[in-house]
């Protein structure tokens, strides 16, 4: 039997070789994927979409990380047998990993539109697909990976400290490093969750072939399973094969095939309108009947007990279908009423649409073209979103209206403001917003808003100038916005990080950027900006621009931040002192 201080060693051990695995994994990601991809000509903002953050990642993992935990448990082990200490300066990287799986299930919606519409971004997929180092995994179970990461710390951490001793120096820091760890895993067992599901959603789809579209995240798989079909003709019993989804059943062929489609759909019934009941029929066990809005079957199970199992699981989704198709109704309802009160400034008036002259010398167009046009229009302008135009989707981009002008806007282009008539918080568009005046809050307002305030201070003490390491306002650019003022900081606290702050964000948190993995340059010959002082931070698809306001200031920034690029943050405090 093995030791404690052995137990220790070999959960190290394993960590380290788990992580080493996991860094090929991000190369994979990074170096392959994104840089075969950028090649063929995929447009950067489709390859940020997909791969988000990935490259800080890797480099965080890669240059940093995996290099430190190697040195300790090969080399070090013998005379500091630690790892909190070396887990806890992933804290502030944790971020990135927020970052990461927030933006994931955008990012699989990406792939599989991609896949289905672009042939040159389905090739270079392919292609890296069949090669060895993806061992015959797909590109959406390989972006899984940084998201099951964090929760791997969390077991292995937990295992860890069971074996620590009470007094072992590590200890505290051990602990520190799984309360940090823990909060990040919650999120990403979420995103497990549902990349399971849509997992299986393709495993099906390739099953049958392609044949239909079951991938989409509205769906859920509840039941499969072969059962017979009796013959309506002679009786006899055939093989098939049901899929039990959320909102339908499909009925298929099975094919003996070794590889490629395993069944053809011959029926697909919706779930809306669907009945299930036990039938009795002479000499014949076991058998109930499915019928929808267009056709009627009698069904076989092996088992009494298998055929109850198939009436009561569709009952159930029958009954849950009921459910959330009432409810929706009541809301639709709702919310039809509501948009019969809208005011119709932005539907065109009689007078605005041109007559065009007909063969006759008569007009066509008149009052009901002018009717039909307006319909057209306000029904365009109800899907798409009027600040972004963004397109509207019942999963990820739902319809909202101002309260104040009644305009259909998106959750991202909208805001919350007691109106005069009452003290609720209502959502409003980000013009009304502005113009608004303040109106008085209740009781129960005013302290939700003291709460956010007072956590809005909290998140703004971390980037006050007495907590940074070194800071200062500098002009912000983005690709395809304009340059603003901002305060720019690195924390005492987090000194891998960069935090910004604009004029336009007050009131709001932050925004963290961890610098690992960031090239910090001057612009090139063919960048020419009205500003002076110019520097930018570069990394994979992502480049920011920042204006300095003196060439002194421009220098101490570009020096920081490259050696916070690099992971050096011993000596970046060395005679730092805020302008």
């Amino acid at each position: 039997q093995c030791t404690e201080p052995q137990k220790l060693f070999n959960i190290a051990n394993e960590l380290l070789h788990t992580e080493e695995a996991y860094v090929k994994r991000l190369h994979l990601l990074d170096q392959v994927f994104c840089t075969k991809l950028s090649e063929a000509g995929i447009s950067s903002e489709v390859i940020t979409g997909i791969f988000s953050n990935i490259s800080s990642i890797y480099c965080f993992h890669g240059q940093f990380l995996l290099p430190e935990l190697k040195t300790r448990i090969t080399q070090e082990w013998n005379v500091n047998p630690r790892l909190g200490d070396i887990l806890q300066k992933l804290a502030p990287f944790l971020k990135m990993y927020g970052e990461y799986v927030k933006n994931f299930d955008r990012a699989m919606d990406m792939v599989n539109t991609c896949m289905q519409r672009s042939s040159p971004f389905k090739d270079v997929v392919q292609n890296i697909q069949k090669q060895e180092v993806c061992g015959n995994l797909t590109l959406q179970h390989h972006m899984l990976e940084p998201v099951q990461r964090i929760p791997r710390y969390e077991l292995l951490l937990k295992d860890y400290l069971k074996k620590l001793p009470e007094e072992s120096p590590d200890r505290k820091d051990a602990e520190k490093s799984l309360e940090l760890i823990s909060t990040a895993a919650n999120h990403s067992n979420a995103a497990i969750r549902k990349m399971e599901k849509m997992h299986k959603l393709l495993e099906v789809y390739e099953r049958l072939g392609g044949e239909e579209d079951i991938v989409n995240p509205a769906n859920e798989l509840i039941k499969e399973g072969h059962i017979q079909k009796l013959s309506a003709k002679n009786g006899t019993a055939q093989d098939r094969y049901l899929f039990l989804f959320n909102s339908m059943v499909l009925y298929c062929v099975p094919k003996l095939r070794l590889i490629g489609q395993k069944f053809s759909v011959r029926e697909k019934m919706d779930i809306a309108g669907l009945q299930v009941q036990e039938i009795a029929k002479q000499n014949v066990a076991h058998t109930f009947s499915i019928t929808g809005k267009k056709r009627s079957l009698e069904l076989q199970a092996r088992t009494e007990e298998e055929k109850w199992e198939w009436i009561q699981v569709i009952q159930a989704t029958i009954e849950k279908h009921k459910q959330n198709s009432e409810t929706f109704r009541a809301f639709n309802s709702s919310f039809s009423q509501e948009e019969d009160h809208l005011p119709d400034s932005s539907i065109a008036s009689t007078s605005s649409v041109e007559l065009v002259p007909g063969a006759d010398g008569g007009a066509f167009g008149g009052s009901d073209s002018c009717r039909k046009s307006s319909k057209s229009k306000r029904d365009k302008e109800k899907q798409a979103c009027k600040s972004c135009s963004e397109s509207f989707n019942s999963i990820t981009k739902r319809r909202h209206h101002c309260k104040q002008c009644g305009a259909v806007i998106c959750a991202k282009c909208s805001e919350f403001k007691p109106l005069t008539d009452n003290s609720r918080h209502n959502r409003v568009c980000k013009e009304c917003f502005l113009q608004l005046p303040a109106s008085p809050c209740s009781p129960v307002v005013e302290a939700v808003g003291e709460q956010k305030k007072r956590l809005t201070a909290e998140k703004q003490s971390v980037i006050a100038a007495e907590n940074s390491l070194f800071s200062s306002y500098l002009q912000f650019l983005e690709k395809g916005k304009t340059w603003y003022k901002t305060w720019v900081t690195i924390p005492k606290t987090e000194p891998l990080v960069l935090y910004l702050q604009g004029s336009s964000q007050d009131g709001r948190s932050p925004r963290p950027i961890p610098l690992p993995g960031y090239e910090v340059n001057l612009p090139g010959s063919g960048e020419k900006f009205e500003v002076k002082h110019v520097f930018k931070l570069c990394q994979s698809q992502q480049t920011l621009y920042f204006s300095a306001e003196d060439e002194e200031l421009q220098m101490k920034w570009m020096e920081i931040l490259t050696k916070a690029a690099k992971g050096e943050t011993e000596d970046t405090a060395e005679g730092l002192g805020n302008p």
